[in-house]
């Protein structure tokens, strides 16, 4: 029997005013015999972009530094420091996303999220009634990686990237869904076929988790219908290319599912 890991991080995404949020859960799901591949492929990503230090693997990637970086009205001096070249060199952005999307089209993985309509939902399930937004992406994304499992004949884990005080309340909240199940899929499928979920520090610089960093946000503000830039539309597109179909063609109910599926009056 095969065996995957999902690889997973979260994001907020807003417009510039800080008006309609998105909150975010994605990654990528991959066999772990093909983790070394994206190993080798983001260590080779990074050599390129930082070809003048000694130890290039050894700088862990995070689009929030890089768009610090970007963002002029962000000292200099309080930027990390890997990532100050990028704000004296325009044309390493768009090579480090052009690499990052390359690593994304030609490797065997799947996408998968969920992205919540903060406005949105709240409109529709007020606080009083409602979820809590991180449960319900919990819900849609253990629903989905288990009918993935499935499919494949498989079981897997989840790697979660940490955020130290949260930790405690992301794993309640897996326990949570997999002990009651979700709408579609009962709780012993789920306990069956996804054997652990665990977390994992940035400072470990685990190469899988940087890539789906630049996954989640990049989700978030396509289903959330934010401007997507110029640099980023190629990551974008394999981001959706590789998300997963349920084998039924079905990418928006099982690949990066948006929440509430608003459907309007005269549809």
């Amino acid at each position: 029997m095969d065996e995957y890991t999902l690889y997973l991080d979260e994001s907020y995404t807003y417009k510039k005013n800080g008006k309609q949020p998105a909150f975010a859960i994605g990654g990528f799901i991959i066999k772990n015999s093909d983790i070394d591949i994206i190993k080798n492929n983001v260590d080779a990503l990074k050599t390129i972009i930082w070809s003048d230090l000694e130890n290039p693997t050894s700088v862990i990637l995070h689009e929030m530094d890089l768009k610090d970086a970007l963002n002029n009205r962000i000292k200099k001096e309080k930027l990390k420091s890997d990532y100050v070249r990028f704000r004296n060199n325009k044309n390493l952005t768009p090579k480090l996303y052009a690499g990052i999307s390359k690593i994304i089209k030609e490797s065997e993985i799947t996408t998968i999220g969920c992205v919540v309509k903060y406005d949105d939902y709240c409109h529709n399930f007020p606080k009083d009634i409602g979820n809590e937004i991180s449960l319900v992406c919990m819900q849609i994304i253990l629903e989905n990686y288990t009918h993935f499992l499935y499919t494949n004949n498989a079981v897997g884990k989840i790697v979660y990237e940490s955020r130290d005080a949260m930790d405690k309340t992301m794993l309640m909240r897996f326990y949570q869904v997999s002990s009651i199940g979700t709408m579609y899929v009962k709780p012993e499928a789920i306990q069956q076929k996804i054997l652990q979920f665990c977390f994992i520090h940035k400072s470990e610089n685990l190469q899988c988790l940087q890539l789906a960093d630049f996954m989640v946000n990049q989700m978030a503000r396509k289903k959330s219908g934010k401007k997507i830039y110029k640099t980023t539309s190629d990551l974008v597109k394999n981001i959706l290319y590789k998300s997963y179909d349920g084998t039924n063609g079905n990418n928006e109910r099982f690949g990066i599912k948006t929440i509430p599926r608003i459907i309007s009056k005269s549809s």
